[in-house]
């Protein structure tokens, strides 16, 4: 069975979107857990390929799905950190959150 199949049967992605997002190849220019997170998310949802600036984020996604060509670019332009998530004080709920939202938004533009 197809590993994306469940989010290929969704109306709002369906086999077309699937295949935007296999297609996608994808910057991850944070650092830490958030760039972790993001990668995580991304290798999980299929993309077609990560750029990332460490080893260790690399191995994140490489953990999710070990046939995702990842590619260590530590000159990636950082990402500023999204406004929306000024209000959390805890710095792991805000590195969690910004990979999280990073993720979000590239597949979005993916779609």
């Amino acid at each position: 069975m197809d590993r994306h199949a469940r989010q290929s049967k969704l109306v709002e992605i369906g086999p077309g979107g699937q295949a935007r997002i296999a297609g996608a190849r994808v910057d991850v220019a944070l650092d830490g857990v958030a760039a972790e997170v993001a990668a995580r998310y991304l290798a999980g949802a299929g993309v077609g390929g990560l750029r990332v600036r460490s080893q260790g984020t690399a191995a994140a996604a490489r953990a999710v799905d070990a046939s995702i060509p990842v590619e260590v670019w530590p000159s990636v332009e950082a990402s500023p950190e999204p406004t929306a998530l000024a209000s959390l004080r805890d710095p792991a709920a805000r590195a969690l959150g910004q990979g999280a939202l990073v993720a979000l938004e590239a597949l979005r533009g993916a779609l």
